[in-house]
């Protein structure tokens, strides 16, 4: 098998379809498969996704029914359980474009070995107005006009380090890009803490970093992916305090694998500077004093002072 395209899904019926059909698009030569991981989805979802698995059992595969156990283990026990020697993704309510994708992507990492991943551009489609953008990127160029994609390639090095200094954008999306499942395999075997990050909350940015860590990446000029921003999410949402919650998390998630991966704090001066005085004003927004004790102790493990507009958030909290 050549490639394992791997679709998330937890109580998506209403599109769950749609992603699926969108990789069943793909006009490709070498061999792929669709693993299915539903997270115990109680909308309808797995039943739906039964009955694309009946009508196509030489292409679909189900990921053993369980109880749910969060983005963070659904994806990679659907990696542990991949037979793609290349690996992919889609979310359950978002969708691949681009029919002549995953045969790019598979050519590319056939052809160069120094490639741990190869990524395509990818559109944000937002559901309520129809508005439609290229995803930004901290290492690649996005274009404003889409008929203007060049190919570009980033050193693995470089693709590691912003990931780990990111602060609005990553170096490319997950979702877009094909990646060579060995390394992962490898570090989730030996170094589970370092990809598998459950207290991170997020699969992307540890994956990423690996990913950097054994290769370049290259961007293709092609369209294969699209987004849809509908509400809130995970990290979209409109309360201060899940909003600080999530973002510590992240800030804790960055620091570890900077470790790891030999970044000193200085090499993460963006995210520092930016997401600290950030997750001050979410606390003095939400009110709730009892954030202060955790972004105290979050700031001791970075073992730098605080910027001086989130010292500014925390006295007028004295104040309030």
């Amino acid at each position: 098998m050549k490639a394992t395209i791997i679709i998330l899904t937890y109580n998506q019926a209403a599109t769950i379809g749609r992603a699926i059909e969108s990789v069943l698009r793909q006009e490709c030569r070498y061999p792929f498969e669709l693993l299915i991981a539903d997270d115990a989805s109680t909308d309808g979802t797995r039943e739906i996704c039964k009955e694309y698995a009946l009508r196509f059992p030489d292409k679909i595969r189900m990921m053993p029914e369980a109880v749910n156990k969060g983005v963070v283990d659904n994806y990679f026990d659907a990696v542990e359980a991949a037979r793609g020697e290349y690996i992919a993704d889609c979310a359950g309510d978002d969708e691949w474009l681009s029919t002549d994708r995953l045969e790019r992507q598979i050519s590319e990492l056939e052809s160069d070995r120094t490639l741990s991943a190869v990524a395509s551009y990818v559109e944000g489609y937002v559901v309520a107005t129809g508005q439609r953008r290229l995803m930004p990127s901290n290492v690649f160029t996005i274009p404003h006009d889409t008929s203007d994609l060049k190919e570009q390639t980033a050193f693995g090095k470089e693709i590691t380090r912003k990931v780990l200094d990111s602060v609005n954008a990553l170096p490319f999306v997950l979702s877009g890009a094909l990646y060579r499942g060995e390394p992962i395999k490898k570090l989730l075997k030996d170094s589970p803490e370092i990809i598998r990050c459950k207290d991170g909350g997020v699969e992307d940015v540890p994956l990423i970093a690996a990913l950097g860590a054994s290769g370049d990446v290259r961007m293709l000029p092609i369209i294969g992916y699209r987004y849809y921003i509908d509400g809130e999410s995970v990290s979209n949402n409109l309360s201060f305090e899940k909003t600080y919650r999530f973002t510590a998390r992240i800030a804790r998630l960055v620091r570890k694998l900077g470790k790891y991966y030999g970044l000193k704090s200085k090499e993460q001066d963006n995210f520092f500077r930016s997401k600290f005085p950030y997750m001050a004003a979410q606390i003095r927004h939400s009110d709730n004093r009892a954030l202060i004790a955790d972004f105290k102790s979050l700031i001791k493990e970075w073992g730098r002072p605080l910027p001086i507009r989130g010292k500014l958030h925390l006295l007028l909290m004295r104040f309030i």
